[in-house]
């Protein structure tokens, strides 16, 4: 399956092929400060999944949780998708951002000790502290 994920404004766009290698939501204050909500959702694809990006994006560099280029759309703001050292082969992608072809639901959270105590957690999920 190939899928697309968009900002808001549609200017700027990558389109996947297959399921992500990572499904996640993330409970950190990095990804909480970087989606406006009480958690970010996370799709990190191989780079060899990668069809096409278009559009341009500008870059917001972070390096205090390890080394990430954040890739936004200038036109609406939009955090599209990312890369991240920790997974270097991998392009982290904005779960939210794929409304076409929605994503299926995340197999896995993480850094949970920062979960606001009224998101409740499927069960079926892996769970990592």
């Amino acid at each position: 399956m190939v899928r697309q994920a968009h900002c808001c404004c549609g200017d700027a766009t990558i389109d996947v092929k297959g399921e992500p290698a990572i499904h996640a939501v993330c409970h950190c204050n990095n990804c909480k400060a970087r989606t406006g909500s009480a958690f970010g959702i996370s799709a990190y694809f191989n780079n060899d999944q990668i069809l096409k990006i278009s559009g341009e994006t500008k870059i917001y560099a972070v390096h205090s949780v390890g080394e990430q280029e954040r890739h936004f759309c200038p036109r609406c703001g939009t955090l599209l998708y990312w890369t991240y050292d920790y997974y270097n082969n991998m392009t982290g992608i904005a779960g939210g951002c794929f409304t076409q072809e929605p994503l299926g639901e995340p197999t896995m959270t993480v850094c949970n000790a920062d979960k606001y105590p009224w998101v409740t957690l499927p069960e079926n999920w892996e769970i990592y502290p």
